[in-house]
């Protein structure tokens, strides 16, 4: 990902838009720029030491499918990995961004970078009720911080938080799993969204078009590998 945004910068964009969409069925690019159509960066679900595979796959499955672009992961003591059986390739078409252990404090590196570019930080604790699903305030986008399996949200995760949200329970167990729970709450939030009427809660055109890129690379056997290719006449 990291990767591709760099040479997407040093690139025109439209001008390789305009080469590449040639490579694809027109089928296949009526079926990305639909899906991009819906796509929204004002929910993202941020994921703190995910041990399991699965439940990593499984989040990130569920931010594509509810069409969230972005998946934060902070790496403590767990490295992020996925099981491609459980995430079925969504991995493809949503950015992940790492906070690993190149940052002094990767905890409070996705918290600083959150907060700066002016998202509610909101941790998913059961314990707390503060907000379910369907009264968390949406009237600015929301990072959602889940936490490790066993152990939960870390206490200063928790200490920086603006709010928490808790998915009613009525049974004896104590919480979802936490891939359900990412499941539950975004499913919620993002009707939400769409019920309410909320401007501008979709990725902007001029975003859309360098996500489509990265779409269509990934759509063309050997994609980056023709990229690389194609953009050398760009180099200085």
């Amino acid at each position: 990902m990291t990767r591709r945004k760099n040479q997407f910068d040093k690139i025109p964009v439209d001008i390789a838009l305009s080469h590449f969409l040639e490579k694809i069925s027109p089928e296949r690019r009526k079926r990305l720029q639909s899906v991009l159509a819906l796509r929204s960066r004002y929910i993202v679900p941020v994921m703190e030491d995910i041990f399991q595979k699965q439940n990593a796959g499984a989040i990130i499955r569920t931010a594509d499918c509810t069409g969230f672009q972005e998946v934060g992961i902070i790496e403590i003591n767990n490295r992020y990995s996925l099981a491609p059986g459980i995430a079925k390739g969504a991995q493809k078409w949503v950015d992940t961004r790492i906070f690993d252990q190149g940052y002094a404090d990767p905890k409070m590196e996705a918290i600083d970078y959150y907060r700066q570019k002016g998202f509610r930080l909101v941790g998913a604790c059961p314990h707390t009720h503060q907000y379910s699903p369907k009264n968390l305030p949406l009237d600015k986008p929301v990072a959602l911080f889940f936490g490790a399996e066993k152990e939960g949200l870390h206490p200063i995760i928790k200490s920086e938080m603006d709010d928490f949200v808790a998915i009613p329970m009525r049974g004896f167990t104590e919480s979802y799993n936490v891939s359900v729970s990412a499941a539950i709450i975004l499913q919620s939030l993002r009707q939400r969204l769409e019920h309410i009427g909320l401007e501008n809660f979709q990725i902007p055109a001029v975003e859309q078009r360098e996500i489509l890129l990265q779409w269509v690379i990934r759509s063309i056997p050997k994609g980056v590998e023709q990229l690389d290719l194609w953009s050398k006449q760009f180099d200085d």
